[in-house]
């Protein structure tokens, strides 16, 4: 069953999506993923049906048995337009996921996150989360965590809209933020380029920088602690981000189980997610968290 059989209401609580935004991912994707039968045909395997059966994936807590049956194709075909479709949508994600850098777009960030608590010159806000995988092939105890459980770390920023701007998504789950953000590209945006002039807010933890705005470890003054409490309610915002994410696309919560793939393959459905988070947020729609 595609996504045009869907009533609003499965709309709304399944797909996340409104039908017009899903119709326009469809055509985006239309030429890409219509498959061509002999004598260059295409074959009748509608593109709203792999829509429907990457959505369904994403955003249910299922994996790709169920969301075969929920689809109307047998586990093997919706393995197919998973893998055909993230793949596609992957291609397309530094196009959706993207930091701006002209000066119009620090400006209007820089302002609508001033409106938040008052920080000035913010940019971004970063923080690090945790999507479970199998066990990995290689090197499984760097993967392994206190929480016990194998998982891949990423590294998210995002803008005051709860726009996703970066992912770094290939590390170990024992690695810590700081590490990771050494590793990522995010320094270099905000250093030797300057292409970024403002702060990136974070969390405890990370090393001092001038272009990182960090929350004090103690407070001595009625001023210090104003700032703690702005820097916390702004900082807030990439919790609820990463929280938003996770709930809308149940497949990174812990609570439906690993990802049975591999690291790539893990690293490109969260980037696919992360995509189709920005698709919706820039067409003016608020995902559903429920």
């Amino acid at each position: 069953m595609t996504y045009q059989h869907k009533s609003n209401h499965q709309f709304q609580r399944g797909l996340k999506m409104s039908r017009e935004a899903v119709t326009h991912l469809c055509a985006l994707l239309n030429d890409e993923l219509q498959p061509m039968g002999f004598a260059g045909h295409p074959m009748p395997m509608p593109v709203a049906l792999k829509a429907t059966g990457i959505l369904t994936f994403c955003t249910s807590a299922s994996f790709q048995a169920p969301t075969g049956d929920l689809c109307g194709v047998s586990q093997s075909a919706i393995h197919r337009y998973i893998r055909e479709v993230t793949e596609a949508l992957y291609r397309r994600a530094a196009g959706y996921v993207c930091f701006g850098t002209d000066p119009e777009s620090q400006s209007r960030r820089a302002v609508r996150a001033g409106l938040i608590a008052g920080v000035p010159l913010v940019q971004r806000f970063t923080d690090c989360t945790h999507v479970a995988i199998k066990v990995p092939v290689r090197q499984p105890a760097a993967f392994l965590i206190r929480k016990d459980f194998y998982s891949l770390k990423l590294q998210i920023v995002c803008d005051h809209r709860k726009c996703f701007m970066h992912v770094c998504d290939c590390l170990p789950g024992s690695c810590h933020n700081s590490f990771i953000l050494c590793q990522s590209q995010v320094p270099l945006l905000f250093t030797a380029s300057s292409q970024i002039q403002g702060w990136l807010l974070v969390d405890k933890g990370y090393p001092l920088q001038t272009w990182l705005l960090m929350p004090l470890r103690n407070t001595a003054s009625d001023v210090e602690e104003t700032y703690e409490a702005c820097h916390g309610s702004t900082q807030a915002i990439i919790e609820q981000a990463i929280s938003l994410l996770k709930i809308c696309f149940r497949c990174l919560h812990r609570s439906v189980g690993a990802l049975q793939y591999s690291l790539q393959r893990v690293a490109r459905i969260v980037a696919v997610c992360c995509t189709l988070h920005n698709f919706a947020t820039e067409r003016g729609e608020a995902l559903q968290e429920k």
